[in-house]
């Protein structure tokens, strides 16, 4: 009884605390290892960039724009591109889905962030999707409800979202970019499902297992609700390991590989669905018609690991580690202090270098040496209106606010530091990986962009391959330092984001 009396308090006053997460900070992402692809040739580069060459053709790098959103933007969640020029656009920090002309200057609101309207857009991110013609779809994931909107932006009808549970592959996008294809069927990642204990455990210890390194990509009908599975990707490995403490409640430490085996994949313009495999970096295809083919292994400079490499990058793990869990140990303590009005215990200090995280309120007493920055975004009063941009473009403040979350009775002691378990060299791949998580996007034209991570240093912003449904390696294209890839339009339409002073911009761009 006390056990679950002592879980329940924890979880209302940290929203899980008890469940202390200590991740590694991502150096690089997944790997797999096979030795240097043949190099083929490619499209001439209209400004070669400064970088060594790679194998493949040579980097294109963008250098202009030809129109820029001049509205205070949020966030830059997914565009939609229309066949007039006009630009859909989610706007998921402010809860606002906007319609911006075809010179990103005129802005209408689609749905609000209101609460009480008839367009409201939900108390939640959302999630937004191309569907036929020029209607989308809108997922409010609060209410688990779709919203089909016509070419203007007004919703036409309401349908409930296929499955409750698929909710973290449909609106993450850590889970790939989920589309409709051309037969109105619903592409998403959905995660595979733990098999049970070979050795049922001791009695009072609860299962905790570790989750599948693969995931599904499954076709679901919206009308008969029957699903597919198009193909299997393989995601990060995390280890769990449980711990009991003198107060007989549970932690669990997640220990991610910070250089694991992943894939990847998209649904591109015709329907077909690419497949991104990092252990050798090749493409396989699966048709509409359901016909399966591979491309050659792409053209990547492969970097291998000897154990001296291993051994220097598990040492920079470890440290990306324990600051980690030193700097949620402290946010821990901040919170458990103020929600409890209780003293700081004597023996705490925090980190050096510790910054509050932001969404606490203002108010709060910060222990000893701590201060809130000069441009930190508090927390929202409780029912407050949206947050408002600043001069800097920054909200004032944001919707993550501390209340009083508990209610048992029962108060809970302060957080204890867990030292996290730390990665082992032998973990570490021999070769390092060509593609990370959330790194393959599908253009209008029918091509897959992929972000690989660079094996050496390279000036300027991100790189992609571009890739053709032959399985082609054709283009190589470097954004601006600074700027995002958000989305894309036909006829080589590039959508960009980026942020300055004044405030966060959509950019478009049309390449040679």
């Amino acid at each position: 009884m006390r056990t679950s009396r002592y879980m329940s308090s924890i979880r209302k006053l940290f929203g899980l605390l008890s469940l202390t997460i200590v991740a590694a900070r991502s150096v690089g992402a997944q790997g797999g290892a096979p030795p240097n692809a043949p190099p083929t040739t490619g499209s001439s580069a209209v400004t070669a960039s400064p970088a060594p060459p790679l194998p493949g053709p040579p980097v294109r790098r963008i250098e202009s724009a030809q129109a820029i959103s001049k509205e205070a933007l949020g966030t830059i969640t997914t565009i939609r591109h229309l066949s007039d020029g006009r630009v859909l656009l989610n706007d998921a920090v402010r809860r606002r889905l906007l319609m911006l002309d075809s010179t990103l200057t005129r802005v209408t609101v689609v749905l609000d962030s209101l609460t009480e309207v008839q367009n409201a857009y939900g108390t939640r991110a959302g999630a937004m999707f191309a569907y036929r013609g020029d209607s989308t779809v809108f997922i409010d994931v609060a209410t688990l409800a779709m919203l089909f909107l016509d070419e203007t932006g007004k919703i036409t009808r309401v349908r409930a979202v296929p499955r409750a549970q698929d909710m973290n592959g449909i609106s993450s996008t850590s889970a790939g970019a989920a589309g409709f294809d051309v037969k109105g069927r619903f592409i998403y990642r959905i995660a595979a499902a733990t098999a049970p204990p070979a050795v049922a455990p001791p009695p009072g210890m609860p299962y905790f297992p570790s989750p599948p390194d693969s995931a599904f990509v499954v076709a679901v009908n919206l009308d008969t609700r029957k699903s597919d599975t198009l193909g299997i990707v393989r995601i990060p490995k995390q280890l769990y390991s449980v711990r009991m403490d003198q107060e007989f409640g549970f932690s669990i430490n997640m220990v991610p590989n910070p250089l694991p085996l992943t894939d990847d994949w998209a649904l591109l313009a015709d329907g077909s669905v690419a497949f991104v495999r990092g252990i050798d970096y090749r493409v396989d295809f699966r048709a509409p018609d359901g016909t399966l083919t591979s491309s050659e292994k792409l053209p990547f400079p492969w970097v291998r690991m000897t154990d001296d490499d291993k051994n220097r990058f598990a040492d920079s793990a470890k440290a990306a580690q324990i600051k980690n869990a030193q700097t949620d140990f402290a946010t821990q303590m901040v919170a458990w202090s103020n929600l409890l009005n209780k003293p700081y215990p004597a023996s705490f200090t925090p980190p050096e270098g510790y910054v509050p995280p932001p969404g606490l309120p203002k108010d709060w007493i910060l222990p000893k040496g701590v201060s809130f920055p000069a441009t930190y975004i508090p927390a929202c009063p409780p029912n407050a209106p949206a947050p408002t941009p600043t001069a800097a473009g920054l909200p004032t403040c944001t919707q993550t606010y501390f209340s009083e979350m508990y209610g048992t009775g029962y108060t809970p002691p302060a957080p204890t530091y867990r030292a996290p378990t730390l990665v082992r060299p032998r973990d570490l791949p021999d070769y390092k990986p060509p593609v990370g998580t959330s790194a393959v996007r599908a253009d209008a034209d029918g091509n897959l962009w992929v972000r690989t991570i660079q094996m050496r240093p390279n000036p300027g912003g991100q790189i992609f391959d571009v890739i053709n449904l032959a399985g082609e390696l054709f283009d190589r294209i470097q954004l601006p330092t600074g700027y995002q890839l958000v989305g894309f339009g036909p006829g080589k339409l590039v959508y960009l984001s980026n942020r300055d002073a004044s405030g966060l911009h959509l950019s478009r761009v049309r390449l040679k």
